[in-house]
Order: C-alpha cells, then sequence, then structure tokens
C-alpha cells in the first residue's frame, strides 16, 4: 500500500464565512455542525484508518451511533500512547517490521498526518504559529514566513508559547545564532525574529490571570505583518499551558476581537489533525472563524529529525481524542 492508495481524508472545519472580493472575512459565520460532524465520520470511517487498524488487529468496527464509535476508537487507541503523561521527547515507543512500517506511514498520511505544507486559501487575517521547543519553532517559524513569501497574505502573524522552562536548550539556541530561551516563549519569540527578520521587541505586556496563572506578549511591528508573541498562562495548576490554552490565549489576551477572523495554523504535520480540531473547537465554533491548518514536512526539514513511526502514531491518537471533544461539542 502506497500513499497514493488513498486520497487524504478532510479535516472537519467551519464552513466558508462571508467573504469580501479580497478573500477576507465579512462577519462571522454561524458554524456547520452537521458538517463538522460529518467531516469527523468521513476521517473515522476512511478506508486509510480501515487499514491503519488493519495492522493491530482490525480494531472496533465502525457500528453505532458517532460518539459511541469515536468512543471506542479513543479507548482502542490506547495501544499507541507511548507518553502514558510524559512529554513528547520522553516517550518510549517501538519499533515495526519494513512492510509494517510503511503501511501504518501511508495509512497516517491519507489521515492528513503529513503532505498538507501550502493553504488552499491565499489570505488570512492572522496566522498562528503554535508553540514548541527550539528546532520545532525554527520548523514553523520558517514554514509561516516562506507561505507568505510564497503570495500569501496576512495581517498578522502570532506566534503561541507558554511558561514552560528550557534552559537545556539554551545550547541549541546558540548553535542556531539565537539569544537565550529560559521559556518556549523565548524559543517562539527568537525563531520568529530569525524568520521575519524581526528586532527585539519595543512592545511587551504582562499580567496574571484571575487564578494566578502568569503571561506575557511581546509585539514586533517593525515587520510586515507585524509579529506577537504570547507566553500563555494555563488553566492547570502546576502544568505547563497546551495547544488549547494558547489558542485561547490569543483570542483573549493577543487579538481580543477575533470574532469571524480567517485563520492560518502552523504546526507540524503529524500534530495537524488533532491541533486542527482544537481550534475549529475553540475558535471556530466560539468565534466563528474559518481555520486552515498546515504543518511543516517533517520527514524532510533542515530543523528536526523525523519522527519515529511509533511518534506518528501517538498524534493518530491524539487526533482521535480531539475530533471526540470537538463531536461532543457540536452534538
Amino acid at each position: 500500500m502506497t500513499a497514493a492508495v488513498f486520497a487524504a481524508v478532510p479535516l472537519p472545519t467551519t464552513g466558508p464565512p462571508a467573504g469580501r472580493a479580497d478573500g477576507s472575512v465579512a462577519g462571522p459565520a454561524p458554524a456547520d455542525r452537521a458538517g463538522i460532524a460529518e467531516g469527523i465520520a468521513s476521517w473515522v470511517d476512511s478506508p486509510a484508518m480501515t487499514a491503519l487498524l488493519a495492522e493491530f488487529g482490525g480494531g472496533p468496527r465502525p457500528v453505532g451511533p458517532l460518539g459511541d464509535r469515536l468512543d471506542a476508537l479513543a479507548e482502542f487507541s490506547a495501544r499507541w500512547d507511548y507518553r502514558k503523561g510524559l512529554e513528547r521527547h520522553q516517550a518510549v515507543g517501538e519499533s515495526f517490521a519494513a512492510g509494517t512500517d510503511a503501511r501504518i506511514r501511508s495509512a497516517a498520511r491519507s489521515l492528513g498526518l503529513a503532505g498538507r505544507v501550502m493553504p488552499r486559501s491565499l489570505w488570512f487575517d492572522h496566522v498562528l504559529v503554535l508553540g514548541g521547543g527550539v528546532r520545532t519553532m525554527m520548523a514553523r517559524a520558517h514554514l509561516a514566513a516562506a507561505i507568505l513569501r510564497r503570495g500569501v497574505r496576512a495581517g498578522s502573524v502570532a506566534g503561541l508559547g507558554s511558561l514552560r522552562p528550557i534552559p537545556e536548550q539554551n545550547v541549541i539556541a546558540a548553535g542556531l545564532g539565537l539569544g537565550a530561551v529560559a521559556t518556549e516563549g523565548d524559543a517562539v519569540d527568537e525563531a520568529l525574529r530569525h524568520a521575519f527578520g524581526a528586532a527585539p521587541a519595543t512592545e511587551r505586556r504582562s499580567g496574571t490571570t484571575g487564578a494566578g496563572q502568569p503571561w506575557w506578549v511581546r509585539s514586533h511591528r517593525d515587520v510586515d505583518p507585524p509579529v506577537h508573541v504570547l507566553a500563555a498562562p494555563s488553566t492547570r495548576a502546576g502544568e505547563r499551558a497546551n495547544t488549547a490554552d494558547t489558542l485561547v490565549g490569543w483570542a483573549e489576551l493577543v487579538r481580543p476581537a477575533s470574532v469571524g477572523a480567517r485563520l492560518l495554523v502552523v504546526t507540524t504535520d503529524i500534530f495537524v489533525p488533532f491541533q486542527h480540531c482544537d481550534a475549529v473547537r475553540l475558535l471556530g465554533l466560539r468565534y466563528g472563524c474559518r481555520v486552515e491548518t498546515v504543518g511543516f514536512d517533517s520527514g524532510a526539514d533542515p530543523w528536526v529529525p523525523p519522527p519515529a513511526t511509533s511518534a506518528i502514531l501517538q498524534e493518530v491518537r491524539s487526533a482521535i481524542r480531539s475530533m471526540r471533544v470537538l463531536y461532543q461539542a457540536v452534538a
């Protein structure tokens, strides 16, 4: 089985908002909840998912209501939980025979975990670059910059990180010619400055939430489009901000008037399905945003090594879980 066997499965979206001639958004679009559910069902019941499950004994049969099918699939996907509560870089994976490995990767590509590098649209109100470590951020930031150089237009760029300490990555940062990175937010800032040629921020804001969680925003207005960087507050005491926290943090702390916006989310290819679903749920349903998501090609990127097959399976599990939460939100 090769990647060409399956047509890429479309990801669920909020449906097209009212648009102007230049492609920008005239106002918020009501979420197409039935369309979102149909998109999730198409993904869950696709030939690609069937082929992937076949490599692990067949998995649950696609019968019953969609919510039940998602529950069964999420339970089955525990087989691919290599993190077990750890950070991704701490996960202990497994290896597969060559034929099995190739079939898993092919199915994952058709499920949207690869091959989504360039957006379909040519205009976005905002580009949201999701946060990560130094190398990951260099890949994502440079993909965002390359997309804009190729003719895609945007009103602003925002890097979304957390206050997770990463002092051990200062050696990597220095080797890449970046400044100090005490936190993930600093890595986001340094990578975006590198990719867009921005000077150090002269506009800075910071604060704490009602629950006492700190955050900060740095803005770079010497480049076009302007670049903003958020170190988002966490909604869970003692834990770092996750993807959902950074998306909501952007809407509340960076761009409060985000209703009806057309958004391009930039991440890593194997994270595209799950982070796309989070963005649709948190920004599409809540604000009527139109969300498109792309990810750099992690199999051929100069900044990061290719992912292990077990890491790809981990993100199939993440996608299943995110789709289940998204379906619960629309059902």
